[in-house]
C-alpha cells in the first residue's frame, strides 16, 4: 500500500502547478485507485468530454454489475469546500450516498451528503519540490477512508417511494442525453438505430412525435423494461447490459424488442447513456427485493407499507403502481404531465365508473355476469395510461368468479376482451408491468404466447401497418391495434388527455371532429370553435365514432367538464344526443379557473391536482331505450368527493333529468322557461357587426417588449431590438414570443425602414389602465385588424364584453383598442365598435345589423341614434338586477339584451347609459368625490386599504382620499380596479398624468356605483 503512495506522490513532486490542470495528475491517481482497490473491485475511469457538465462523476467503483460510489477530482490546489455545495456535487450526492471529493492532496469522504471523514496527504508546498516527503502516518489515514468508502455495501433499495426516487433521477440525466445525441445525430446526418427508432414511432405510433418526446418516452421505458427484467431474474445472477433482456417474459413482446438497444451501449457517441444505464443496473441488483414485491403486493396488507393518510389510503390501496408511477413522475419532471395533459385517475373515481358500467350491464343490457361475461363483454380503454381502469376491471371481474374459473377466465377473458391503448412507451410499460404483477399476485402466470391486450398506439390515428426490420415487433402492434380499432366494442371507458392545442392534428380525427360543427356556422371559425380541437373532445369522438357501427355499447369516462355547457360545444351535445339514447353526467366540479365553490359557501376541491373541473359520463346506446340525460352535481372537499364515489353507485346519486333546449343542448340544468325567455331577446353579435364578428382583444405574444406605460418607452424598446445583432441578445433584453407567428430576423428587416415609428398607439391594457403599443405585426403580433382598424381610423366607440365567463361579468367602453384581457382577468374581452370605417378617410357608418336596425326602428317609433341605443344597452349591462337574474346565461355567451317596451323607459335608461360611457372613457368626470392626493417619493410599494380613514396608500407615507370602501373593492370582470392598477406599477414613480388618473377612477368608481342602483330604480328586467 505504502508503495503505491510513493509512486503517488512522487507525480506530485514533479508537478508543475502553473501548467497542471485537474486532468495532468489523472493517470497517477487512476494508478493508485487500482491499486488500493484489489482485484474484485473495478475502478473505471471516466475522462470529461462534456462541456455542459452534465456527465458522470471522474471516477465509478464496480463490482458484479452494482456501483460502490464515485470519486469526483478537482485541481490540485482548489479548495474542496467551495464545492461541497455545489449543484455538480449535489447532482452526484443524488447519483450515490457514497461519494469521494479530491484534489489529489484533500481526501473528502462524503455519506448521503454529510462528511463522514476527511483527511490530507500532503501540502500545496509540496507539489513541485523535489525535497518534499511522504508522510507514512498521513498516506495511511488516506488508505483507511479510501478503504472504508470501498467497504461501504451499496444501499439495497426495499421502498417503492425511495426506488421511484432513484430510477427518476437517472431517467432524467438519459433523457437529456438521449435527446442531445439524437439532435447531433440528426445534425451530423449520422442517424444510427437510436434514431432509427424515433423514426418508427414517428411514423407507426404518432406522426407528431418530436425527438424531446421520444427521447422522454425511451428513457422512462428504459429504465422500466430494467425494472421489469429484475422482477423477473428473482434472486439470481445480477442483470447487466448483456443478459438484461433475457429476462424480459416473451409475453412483453415490444418492451424485450426494444431493450435490444442496449446492444448499441459499447459504441463510443452512448458513452454516456452507457454510465446511466449502468447507474440503473446497480441500484435495482441492489434492491431489497423482498420488502419491495411486498411493498408493491395488490393485497389489502401492502397499505400500511406507505400510506400516510386516509386520503391516500382511498386513493393508492389497491393499485400500489400508481403510487409508484406517481411518486416518479414528480422527481421526474412535475411540469411534464401539465404540458401533456396526463394525470393519474384518482382509483375511487375509476371505481364509481366501473362499477356504473357493471351495474348498467346487468340491469339495461340484461347481463347478468357484467363485466365478467366472456362471451358478450368487450372493454376498451382508449387512453389507457398506466392500466388504471383496466386494472378495475379485472379486479370487479375476479371479485365475483369462482376461484375454480379464475385461470381459465383470465386466459379466456381477460387476455382476449380486455384492450388498451397508449401511444406514450413509459406508461405502456407501467401498464403491462402492474397488470401482469396483479395476475402473478392472483396465482396466474401467462403463458409463453399469451399477452396482455394493450397496445402501443395513438388512439386517434388510423395507421396502415407496415413490415419494418428495425422493430418487427412493433409493426404486429400496430396491426393488431388497428384491428381492435376496427372491431366492435361493447365498453369504452378511460380518462383522456385534456390538451387544448392538440398535437392530434390527422386528418381522419380531424374530419370527425366537423361533425361537431354541424348545423352551426359560427362554429366554423377559429376564434368560436378552437375548443373542440382539445384531446379530450377527440377522444371522446372516437368513442362516440366506435358505437356509431354497433346496436349498443357504452361510454363511461372521465373529461374536463366545459363540454356540459360551454357554447363551443353546442353542436358536440347535439351529436351526443343523436347517438346515444341515456346520457348520465355527474359532475365533480374543482375548477380553480372558475372559481368554485360549493352552493354552501365552503371550498370545493378538484378530484386531480389540476385547475381545471371534470365530470364523469355515462354514455348509453341501446336500441329502445328511452331517450334521457341526468345531471347531477358532487361539491366539496377532494376526499369527500373520494369517499362518495367508493361508497356511493349510479343507482345512489341524486339525479335531476335535463330537459335539453334546441339552442344550446345543454346537459345540465336550467330554468327552460327563463331561458327561452332570455333566448329570444337579440345578442350583442346579433345587434353589432353586421360586416362580420367581433374580435377579441389584441394578444402581442410578448407585452414586455409590445406595451409600454408611455409613447417614448415604446418607441425606445422597438429601437433597442432593433440594435440587437442576435436572437440570443434580444431575447436577453425582453420575454419575446416563442411561437412560430413572430419571427426575430423577420422583424428586423421589416421594422428596419422605421415605419412603425407612426404606428404608435394608445391601448386599453386593463381596466382604465391606457398604455402604449406599436401597432405593428411585428411588435404586437396578433392586432385584430379586423376590428381594431374601426378604433384607429377615427373617432369610434365600443363595448367590451366576454363570451365565457368564469369570475364576475362585467362590460366596459373603450374608445381604444384593446388587449385581450383588458375587460376581464380570467377571459377572453371581445370587442364590439360602434363604427365602421369602411373607407379611406373619416367618413363611417353605424355597426347596427339592419335586421336589428328594423327591429328597434319598429318597437318604438322613431330611428334613435347609435349613441342612444349603445347608452340603452350599456345601462342593461350594469343593471345589478339583469347581472343576477341572468347569470347561468351571462357565463355561457355573449349577453343577450331585453327591450323595454315604452320609448320614456328607452330613453331614461340610454341617458344614463350615456353618462356612464363617457365616465368610462374619462371624458366627463363626475364631480363626485374631492379626492386628494399626499406628498412623497410617488414611488408604488404595495396598495394598502386604511377603512377606517377611506386612505388608499400605495406606499408608506402617501395616500389617495378618500377612498369609499365600496370604490375600493370594486371589480371589474375579476380585476379589483384600483388594486389592480398599482400593483401593475410596483416598483415605478407615479407620474402625474397617472396620479390624474387614479383619482378620476375614484370619482367614476363612485359614479358607477350610484348609477348602477338608479338604473335599477328606473328599471328592472
Amino acid at each position: 500500500m505504502i508503495e503505491a503512495f510513493k509512486v503517488y506522490f512522487e507525480q506530485i513532486k514533479k508537478l508543475d502547478v502553473k501548467d497542471s490542470t485537474e486532468h495532468t495528475l489523472r493517470p497517477a491517481l487512476d494508478a493508485l485507485l487500482n491499486a488500493l482497490a484489489g482485484k474484485k473491485i473495478k475502478v473505471i475511469h471516466e475522462p470529461k468530454h462534456d462541456p455542459t457538465g452534465k456527465g458522470a462523476p471522474d471516477f465509478k467503483f464496480k463490482t458484479d454489475e452494482c456501483i460502490l460510489g464515485y470519486l469526483e477530482n478537482k485541481k490540485i490546489g482548489e479548495k474542496l469546500d467551495q464545492f461541497l455545495k455545489s449543484d455538480q456535487i449535489v447532482k452526484y450526492n443524488r447519483l450515490s450516498g457514497n461519494l469521494i471529493l479530491t484534489n489529489y492532496l484533500e481526501w473528502i469522504w462524503l455519506k448521503d451528503g454529510a462528511i463522514l471523514k476527511r483527511e490530507t496527504l500532503g501540502y500545496l508546498s509540496d507539489v513541485g519540490y523535489p525535497k518534499a516527503r511522504l508522510d507514512p502516518d498521513k498516506a495511511k489515514w488516506v488508505a483507511a477512508l479510501i478503504a472504508a468508502f470501498l467497504s461501504t455495501p451499496p444501499k439495497g433499495i426495499g421502498r417503492a417511494k425511495d426506488l421511484a426516487l432513484a430510477l427518476a433521477i437517472r431517467c432524467h440525466e438519459l433523457r437529456e442525453f438521449l435527446t442531445e445525441e439524437l439532435i447531433r445525430q440528426e445534425r451530423e446526418h449520422q442517424q444510427g438505430k437510436l434514431f432509427g427508432l424515433f423514426g418508427i414511432f414517428k411514423k407507426d405510433v404518432f406522426h407528431e412525435l418530436d425527438i424531446a418526446g421520444f427521447a422522454d418516452a425511451f428513457a422512462q421505458m428504459l429504465g422500466y423494461g430494467l425494472f421489469l427484467a429484475r422482477l423477473n431474474n428473482g434472486n439470481g445472477a445480477p442483470i447487466s447490459l448483456n443478459n438484461a433482456k433475457q429476462f424480459i417474459p416473451t409475453n412483453f413482446e415490444l418492451i424485450r424488442e426494444l431493450v435490444d438497444f442496449l446492444d448499441e451501449m459499447d459504441k463510443e457517441e452512448y458513452r454516456e447513456i452507457k454510465g446511466l444505464i449502468e447507474e440503473i443496473l446497480s441500484i435495482l441488483n441492489t434492491l431489497n427485493l423482498a420488502a419491495l414485491q411486498e411493498d408493491l403486493a395488490f393485497s389489502k396488507r401492502q397499505g400500511r407499507l406507505f400510506l400516510q393518510t386516509e386520503e391516500e389510503r382511498l386513493l393508492f390501496a389497491k393499485d400500489p403502481y400508481v403510487y409508484f408511477y406517481e411518486g416518479f413522475l414528480k422527481a421526474y419532471d412535475k411540469d411534464m404531465r401539465k404540458s401533456r395533459g396526463v394525470y393519474y385517475t384518482p382509483r375511487p373515481v375509476v371505481n364509481f365508473i366501473v362499477r356504473a358500467v357493471n351495474d348498467i350491464l346487468k340491469s339495461t343490457f340484461g347481463i347478468p355476469e357484467g363485466l365478467a361475461d366472456r362471451k358478450r363483454v368487450t372493454v376498451l380503454d382508449f387512453a389507457t395510461g398506466t392500466g388504471t381502469f383496466l386494472l378495475e376491471v379485472l379486479q370487479q371481474i375476479l371479485e365475483v368468479v369462482p376461484e375454480g374459473l379464475r385461470d381459465q377466465l383470465i386466459s379466456e377473458h381477460a387476455l382476449k376482451n380486455l384492450y388498451g391503448f397508449e401511444y406514450l412507451i413509459a406508461p405502456y410499460t407501467i401498464a403491462h408491468l402492474k397488470l401482469s404483477q396483479y395476475l402473478q399476485d392472483k396465482g396466474f402466470r401467462m403463458k409463453p404466447k399469451e399477452r396482455l391486450q394493450i397496445y402501443l398506439t395513438n388512439t386517434l390515428e388510423p395507421i396502415e401497418p407496415q413490415q419494418n426490420w428495425l422493430l418487427p415487433a412493433l409493426s404486429k402492434e400496430v396491426a393488431l391495434a388497428q384491428n381492435v380499432k376496427e372491431k366492435p366494442i361493447l365498453v369504452i371507458t378511460g380518462n383522456p388527455p385534456y390538451k387544448g392545442h392538440s398535437l392530434n392534428k390527422g386528418k381522419w380525427i380531424t374530419g370527425l371532429i366537423e361533425d361537431y360543427r354541424k348545423d352551426f356556422p359560427e362554429l366554423k371559425k377559429p376564434g368560436q370553435g378552437k375548443w373542440l380541437q382539445d384531446d379530450y373532445v377527440k377522444f371522446i369522438r372516437f368513442a362516440q365514432w366506435k358505437m356509431e357501427s354497433v346496436d349498443e355499447g357504452i361510454v363511461g369516462i372521465i373529461t374536463n367538464h366545459s363540454f356540459l355547457d360551454n357554447p363551443t360545444f353546442k353542436g358536440m351535445r347535439k351529436s351526443l344526443l343523436g347517438t346515444f339514447n341515456q346520457i348520465y353526467v355527474l359532475d365533480l366540479h374543482g375548477s380553480s379557473r372558475k372559481k368554485e365553490t360549493a352552493p354552501d359557501g365552503s371550498k370545493d376541491e378538484n378530484v386531480f391536482d389540476i385547475e381545471q373541473g371534470v365530470a364523469i359520463s355515462i354514455l348509453i346506446k341501446k336500441v329502445g331505450l328511452q331517450r334521457k340525460i341526468f345531471h347531477a352535481d358532487m361539491w366539496g372537499r377532494s376526499t369527500y368527493k373520494y369517499y362518495a364515489c367508493m361508497e356511493g353507485n349510479i343507482n345512489t346519486v341524486a339525479w335531476t333529468q335535463v330537459e335539453p333546449d334546441r339552442q344550446l343542448y345543454l346537459f345540465v340544468p336550467r330554468d327552460n322557461e327563463l331561458s327561452e325567455a332570455y333566448n329570444k331577446f337579440p345578442s350583442i353579435p346579433e345587434i353589432f357587426a353586421p360586416v362580420g364578428d367581433s374580435a377579441p382583444g389584441i394578444v402581442t405574444t410578448h407585452d414586455e417588449f409590445a406595451i409600454s406605460f408611455d409613447k417614448e418607452e415604446a418607441i425606445r424598446k422597438v429601437k433597442q431590438l432593433l440594435d440587437t445583432k442576435i436572437e440570443t441578445e434580444a431575447r436577453k433584453l425582453f420575454t419575446l414570443c416563442s411561437q412560430n407567428q413572430w419571427n426575430y430576423e423577420r422583424a428586423k428587416i421589416q421594422l428596419a425602414n422605421g415605419k412603425w415609428k407612426t404606428e404608435t398607439a394608445e391601448i386599453l391594457y386593463r381596466p382604465f389602465d391606457k398604455r402604449w403599443t406599436v401597432f405593428n405585426s411585428n411588435v404586437a403580433v396578433h392586432r385584430r385588424e379586423r376590428v381594431m382598424r374601426h378604433m384607429l381610423a377615427g373617432e369610434n366607440v365600443g363595448i367590451i364584453t366576454t363570451r365565457l365567463t368564469k369570475d364576475d361579468w362585467s362590460a366596459l367602453a373603450t374608445d381604444q383598442i384593446c388587449a385581450h384581457k383588458s375587460g376581464s382577468r380570467y377571459d377572453i374581452s371581445y370587442l364590439f365598435p360602434l363604427y365602421l370605417y369602411l373607407f379611406k378617410g373619416k367618413e363611417r357608418i353605424e355597426n347596427i345589423a339592419p335586421a336589428f336596425r328594423q327591429f328597434i326602428d319598429k318597437k318604438y317609433g322613431h330611428h334613435y341614434e347609435p349613441e342612444e341605443i349603445l347608452g340603452y344597452i350599456y345601462a342593461v349591462l350594469h343593471s345589478p338586477t339583469y347581472r343576477r337574474k341572468y347569470a347561468e346565461f351571462l357565463k355561457i355567451d355573449f349577453p343577450r339584451i331585453p327591450f323595454v317596451d315604452d320609448h320614456t323607459t328607452f330613453e331614461k335608461l340610454a341617458a344614463l347609459g350615456r353618462q356612464l360611457v363617457q365616465a368610462h372613457l374619462l371624458k366627463d368626470i363626475p364631480a363626485t368625490l374631492k379626492v386628494e392626493v399626499t406628498k412623497g417619493s410617488d414611488a408604488v410599494e404595495k396598495p394598502v386599504y386604511a377603512a377606517p380613514q377611506q386612505r388608499l396608500y400605495f406606499n408608506a407615507e402617501q395616500y389617495f382620499a378618500p377612498v369609499p370602501e365600496d370604490v375600493w373593492n370594486f371589480h371589474i370582470g375579476g380585476y379589483q380596479v384600483l388594486d389592480k392598477y398599482l400593483k401593475s406599477r410596483k416598483g415605478r414613480e407615479l407620474s402625474l398624468d397617472e396620479k390624474e388618473n387614479i383619482m378620476n377612477v375614484i370619482k367614476v368608481l363612485r359614479f358607477t356605483i350610484d348609477r348602477m342602483q338608479e338604473i335599477d330604480e328606473i328599471w328592472r328586467p
